[in-house]
């Protein structure tokens, strides 16, 4: 049964390997995952077996994805033309291949050789096009060696590639054997909690996960896996050995080790726990506390609200300041995003979206509860800070509750809705653009800084406290502009992003201008106030439509 989730993002893996390619180049193209229809299910063993292409079975997953095309997509779709791409695309398969169009049919021919002319529905509806798509695949396989050949994924892959290629950058097909990695990482895995490298013939563990099966057992960190349920993992493939670690949630797995100061094998049997990739991380640093969230699962703000509360607030020095750092973080679940902000925040909006499916309008208001208690917060953001990151950045700046460090942000507004289809695998298709309190989308655009330390230099100049006031006032009137900007012009959003440039690294700058900023209450009082959003009330009606 599917249960709705509202989704932003991917975090690691508990194995570190290469994340599948897809259309999509650059890293936040991969991790760029938003708002989505979610199921958990337990993970096989082995890998899924080869399935060849049938008529009934491809019409069924056709007509689910062209129907939630039509259906959710952010702008509205035709139909035909979109199964047509979807068509065309079967020469990734083989190229000589060739799928034309006329007023009533479609012709295919391969090598110079027809193959078939198949009249086109009369309709427009995704089941009759759906229907008919699964037919012309199956007239090129009769004439194409390379199509015949293909399984049932790989053809699906390629229909829907097609398809989804004229929309947006973030709409995209995951075929059923990424997307069960996918959901692990969203959503958490049935496991036991170890992080591997595969640097030889056997993987070894590189780090054991906090309060997971393994951690409770005799298995520690550089220890090699030789065996998993008696068997021989020796040839075997990442994705092989990580899904027999695998295993639905209370099931056993019994693992043999070796270890280069023990003569003997260490074996263990261990039940399988749910397993989430830990995302917060806390460092004292004297007076500041650096917390650190490096994506959004499902415990992302359990696991924060746990750090916030347990912080060492009567130690001696108190924590004076908070310094989140969401540089480099990718997003992850909206209802995360929404969460971590509330941690800190005492009342008011948090973050609206707006599509073209009535269930695509949301708001999210902040609940009251500040466990931080109102200390002086910095939030520390870079080019690669995106979705759900930009999320809590904007909201805790709107809001008046934290200064934002570091340069401009990714620009990730956009929220993807997540489909499992019949075939396991997962449709994910934008479907609504997200707001910042004070009304500016960041589709494109991003989060502004409020001290732009992209423009700042530390070795040069030792007069940093006066670079920084200067960047301040720059920014304030920088953030009227910015938080105005309602049109999808993109020469003008070029030229607003040139104000802060984009930053991919983790420049040492960013927190010498936290700690500077979280030292003196003065300076931390007047950045807040310069960048209250007070002139962007009169456009945040007009900011909130598409």
């Amino acid at each position: 049964m599917n249960a709705r989730r509202n989704t932003a993002d991917l975090a690691k893996c508990e194995v570190r390997r290469q994340i599948p390619r897809d259309r999509a180049d650059g890293w936040i193209r991969r991790a760029a995952m938003l708002l989505g229809v979610i199921v958990l299910a337990g993970c096989a063993a082995t890998a899924e077996p080869r399935e060849d292409f049938r008529v009934d079975r491809a019409t069924k997953v056709f007509t689910a994805g062209f129907a939630n095309i039509q259906d959710k997509y952010i702008e509205p779709v035709d139909i035909p033309e979109l199964a047509f791409e979807g068509m065309e695309n079967l020469d990734e398969i083989d190229p000589s291949l060739v799928v034309t169009k006329s007023r009533n049919s479609v012709n295919l021919s391969a090598g110079g050789v027809q193959i078939a002319d198949l009249v086109l529905p009369e309709t427009r509806t995704p089941r009759d096009w759906a229907r008919f798509t699964a037919r012309v695949v199956s007239s090129a396989r009769r004439g194409s060696a390379a199509l015949h050949a293909a399984d049932s994924e790989t053809i699906y892959e390629a229909v829907f590639r097609g398809a989804l290629l004229p929309l947006d950058l973030h709409s995209r097909y995951v075929g059923m054997r990424s997307a069960r990695d996918y959901r692990a990482q969203r959503e958490g895995f049935g496991g036991i909690g170890v992080r591997l490298g595969f640097e030889g013939v056997l993987p070894v563990i590189e780090a054991i996960l906090p309060e997971t099966p393994a951690a409770r057992s005799r298995l520690r960190a550089g220890d090699t896996i030789t065996h998993v349920d008696g068997e021989s993992l020796i040839g075997f493939s990442q994705r092989e050995v990580i899904w027999r670690l695998r295993g639905l949630e209370g099931t056993t797995v019994n693992i043999r080790a070796s270890r280069s100061d023990r003569i003997n094998p260490i074996t263990v049997a261990l039940k399988r726990a749910q397993i989430f990739n830990r995302t917060v991380e806390y460092e004292r640093r004297g007076d500041l506390a650096l917390i650190r969230v490096t994506g959004f699962n499902q415990r992302t703000s359990r696991d924060l609200e746990q750090t916030v509360v347990g912080l060492p607030w009567n130690e001696s020095p108190p924590i004076r300041g908070i310094v989140l750092d969401l540089r480099g973080n990718p997003g992850g679940l909206l209802d995360q995003a929404v969460a971590v902000a509330d941690v800190f925040l005492g009342s008011g909006r948090i973050v609206s979206t707006r599509g073209r499916h009535p269930e695509s309008v949301q708001r999210f208001n902040a609940t009251g509860r500040d466990l931080a208690h109102g200390t002086p917060m910095v939030v520390l953001i870079n080019g690669r800070s995106a979705s759900a990151a930009e999320i809590v950045a904007s909201a805790l700046q709107d809001r008046g509750r934290a200064v934002v460090v570091g340069s401009n942000s990714y620009g990730k507004g956009t929220v993807q809705n997540i489909t499992r289809l019949p075939n396991e695998g997962e449709l994910i298709l934008t479907w609504s653009r997200f707001h910042a309190p004070s009304g500016y989308t960041l589709d494109r655009l991003g989060v502004l800084p409020n001290v732009c330390a992209a423009t700042l230099h530390m070795g040069g100049d030792p007069d940093l406290r006066g670079q920084m006031l200067t960047a301040i006032g720059e920014a304030t009137i920088a953030l009227a502009r910015w938080r105005t900007f309602t049109s999808f012009d993109g020469v003008r959003r070029s030229g607003l992003r040139k104000i802060c440039p984009s930053r991919t690294d983790k420049s040492k700058m960013d927190l010498a201008i936290a700690r500077e900023i979280l030292r003196d209450r003065r300076l931390y009082a007047r950045t807040l106030g310069m960048s209250a959003p007070k002139l962007a009330k009169k456009k945040r009606a007009d900011a909130l439509t598409n």
